[in-house]
């Protein structure tokens, strides 16, 4: 069996000075990204890919020096491109739910959830393609993985604005034997997830 495990990264800090693909972990994020390694241990996690994004690849550091394994970075699992800048919090609610509820929006400058979807979806599938019968480990966003599992189980079949219980950190288990099924999900501070 192959299987995918799909990690929101840890805490980070959005550092406004710096592109966001460099946004590096918290504190307490690191120490998230610490407590995580025994978690993939115990799962038997013998690949490790990541988002470009530096708080994803942080966030499966501590298990790769452990496990020695090396991390393979993909541009395509990168987070979804919002686009234009959004000044306040329940503007940013009410264009998140928009790009839930419609998968052709997007801000001006942006990623519909379609092509994101799309672009992200590619990146794993070359990933799980180069191995087979492995339990890989893919460091991502919410963003993405909202969108990957809308489409995987049906937004319908999800709790209303179930992107708000995704955690950080947080995992995602799929077979990926045939397809993508999704099969388990784990929080680290003990908040329920998406389906809880």
């Amino acid at each position: 069996m192959t299987t995918l495990i799909l990690v929101r990264h840890a805490q980070s800090t959005p550092t406004p000075d710096a592109p966001e693909r460099d946004w590096p972990l918290s504190e307490r994020g690191r120490q998230q990204a610490l407590s995580l390694a025994p978690v993939l241990a115990e799962l038997g996690v013998d690949v490790l890919a990541s988002s470009p994004y530096q708080r994803a690849i942080d966030t499966l550091a501590p298990y790769a020096a452990q496990a020695g394994l090396d991390t393979a970075v993909h541009e395509d699992l990168g987070e979804r491109r919002l686009g234009g800048w959004i000044e306040s919090v329940e503007a940013v609610d009410a264009a998140i739910a928009r790009m839930h509820a419609d998968p052709d929006y997007c801000l001006d400058g942006g990623e519909t959830g379609r092509a994101c979807t799309a672009r992200f979806g590619a990146a794993l599938q070359s990933v799980l393609a180069a191995h087979p019968g492995r339990t890989i480990a893919v460091g991502s966003h919410g963003g993405v993985i909202g969108h990957l599992l809308g489409a995987t189980v049906g937004y319908d079949a999800l709790p209303p604005a179930f992107w708000r219980s995704i955690r950080n950190p947080h995992l995602f288990v799929f077979d990926a034997s045939d397809g993508l099924t999704w099969r388990a999900e784990r929080t680290l501070d003990g908040q329920a997830g998406v389906r809880a």
